[in-house]
């Protein structure tokens, strides 16, 4: 189901009041969360926790709510998901980068809830919801009009200026690519490609490369590298492995391709760090 954030500004305790003031005025549920991070909280509406109980519907919400992150990178971005509510996400930007977003609504707006139903009634039948608990759950979210919603999000977006101010000075955190960089790390034999680490970044892969620059210090393809070889020059110098083995046993898919990788971070061969008795 939905992702668990990583503990970060998320816990912040103006943000975590301002929610409850902002909830309690409007009516409209508000969300924080960093780059790439997706959950479903126990305040929000009915339809998205009957959602959330689902591997593949959650699937559904979570590849909208990175689209509405993507759209909201810079700006604020309104649109709504596939079941017909509105939501607004807004960028929250430290030192000149987004390091997370306010995502206010999941409402409908001029009571159109129910008239989504019957669109939705093949999508939950097909999902194996009972229908009963899905009309339910769509007579059981909020409703706005655009006028009052504008109005909610405006304050939201105001905010978002004045919340970066309550954030300790430090490393900007992305939790998103630390999960990525975990990954890696723990199965560098995979043929990893930007699109798959973008994908389980919930980013899209242009973004995710400029994330994960901005945390790293370099592209996604050069750490990888690095990572590799420096896993392959301690094979190299503590064991009897052959060279072939080594290779594949960290990712290189050919030995030309390891050998030109190794000389470009190392300056030395393979068999130039190889213990004497010892043959690629």
């Amino acid at each position: 189901m939905g992702r668990k954030p990583d503990i970060t500004i998320l816990e912040n305790r103006l943000y975590r009041e301002f929610r409850s003031a902002f909830e309690e005025a409007t009516g409209l549920h508000l969300d924080l969360a960093a780059p790439g991070e997706f959950r479903i909280v126990e305040g929000a509406p009915p339809f998205c926790r009957l959602m959330d109980t689902n591997d593949a519907t959650c699937q559904v919400c979570q590849d909208t709510h990175a689209a509405m992150q993507d759209a909201a990178c810079e700006k604020p971005h309104t649109t709504e998901c596939f079941a017909g509510m509105t939501s607004t996400t807004i960028p929250v930007k430290l030192k000149g980068e987004t390091v997370a977003f306010l995502s206010a609504g999941r409402v409908f707006l001029d009571a159109k809830g129910l008239r989504n139903f019957e669109k939705l009634r093949r999508f939950a039948k097909r999902h194996g919801f009972d229908l009963t608990a899905v009309e339910r759950a769509l007579r059981s979210t909020a409703s706005s009009d655009p006028e009052r919603y504008n109005a909610s999000v405006q304050l939201v977006e105001i905010f978002a200026r004045q919340f970066p101010d309550s954030i300790p000075t430090g490393p900007v955190p992305y939790p998103a690519v630390e999960r990525v960089l975990r990954m890696v790390r723990e199965d560098l034999e995979k043929d990893w490609t930007l699109a798959e680490a973008a994908k389980i970044a919930n980013m899209n892969p242009a973004y995710f490369s400029d994330v994960f620059r901005r945390k790293t210090g370099t592209t996604f393809t050069q750490f990888l590298a690095s990572l590799r070889v420096e896993k392959a020059r301690t094979l190299l110098e503590s064991t009897n492995l052959r060279v072939s083995e080594i290779a594949f046993s960290c990712g290189f898919r050919s030995i030309s391709q390891f050998n030109r990788r190794f000389k470009e971070l190392t300056g030395h061969s393979p068999n130039d760090l190889r213990p004497a008795a010892v043959t690629g």
